[in-house]
């Protein structure tokens, strides 16, 4: 087997023309959602890691969306949800690595990059529109003024999948909140936020889901009738594809199956509630 073929290599021109044609503009901002291993290998000479790919897929998205560009990126930890009784979790801004994949951990490190204060699922950005979006946030997740209501503010805002489907929304547990879906409850969650030399204890709201796999969360449903729907762009890169979407455009578009059907942001099938087993 020709090992080059199976990994199909690419360029920062392959990059840059696979932005451009699913709709990514210079200055946009944009919530990137990557998956390395999914796209291939970039077409540079040397060792490659995770860490030099990384550095590969950065430039070249900064370079294209410029100066007045703003890259997202998620940076989830889940921290406070290792809480207890006897010890409180620590979520260090600076310091706790991100649970969902090398870019991310790649891009908190970066000069000029801040983070939310999230203990949850927090985000990283760099930009012009990144304090807007994520500096002094309340203490929630979901609700009023949460990161992702922010963002349906922000002219230009889009979202882009690199080497992942359609079917990863990040706004989609947002979606469910706003819609009361049945599946999910609000929770307190304690613990301490590191912020430099600041530290401090705070509860954050964090809705939650029944545990059962019916409640397990499922994109593939919205995201294919956004396929189906034509607004969705894809384009090829390496092995894989680049998705991108209008931000608030797609949130509208979610915001209307969920309301139609709450229980079509997770597997299912629909299953009785019974609040007294919490």
């Amino acid at each position: 087997m020709n090992v080059s073929l199976f990994f199909m290599h690419y360029t920062k021109e392959d990059i840059i023309r696979a932005l451009i044609h699913v709709g990514i503009k210079n200055g946009d901002t944009v919530f990137f959602t990557t998956s390395l291993g999914m796209i291939g290998l970039p077409n540079i000479s040397g060792p490659l890691n995770e860490n030099k790919i990384s550095k590969f897929i950065f430039n070249s998205i900064r370079k294209f969306l410029g100066k007045n560009g703003t890259i997202l990126v998620p940076t989830y930890s889940y921290s406070f949800g290792k809480s207890d009784k006897r010890k409180l979790s620590v979520f260090n801004i600076y310091k706790t690595p991100s649970k969902i994949g090398p870019f991310s951990n790649f891009f908190i490190k970066q000069n000029g990059v801040i983070r939310s204060i999230d203990p949850m699922i927090s985000i990283a950005g760099l930009g012009p529109n990144a304090k807007k979006i994520l500096n002094d946030i309340p203490n929630t997740s979901y609700g009023k003024d949460c990161v992702f209501e922010r963002l349906l503010k922000i002219k230009n805002a889009k979202c882009c999948n690199l080497g992942l489907g359609p079917n990863w929304i990040p706004f989609i547990h947002y979606c469910d909140w706003l819609n009361k879906s049945p599946f999910r409850y609000d929770k307190y969650f304690h613990g301490t936020i590191v912020n430099g030399k600041t530290r401090k204890n705070i509860v954050w709201h964090y809705p939650v889901r029944y545990l059962r796999k019916e409640t397990i969360a499922d994109g593939y449903k919205i995201g294919k009738l956004a396929i189906k729907n034509k607004i969705f762009k894809h384009y090829n890169l390496g092995k894989s594809q680049v998705y991108a979407i209008n931000y608030k455009k797609y949130f509208n578009f979610t915001m209307k199956i969920i309301k139609r059907n709450p229980w079509a942001s997770v597997y299912g099938p629909k299953f009785e509630i019974n609040k007294n087993l919490l």
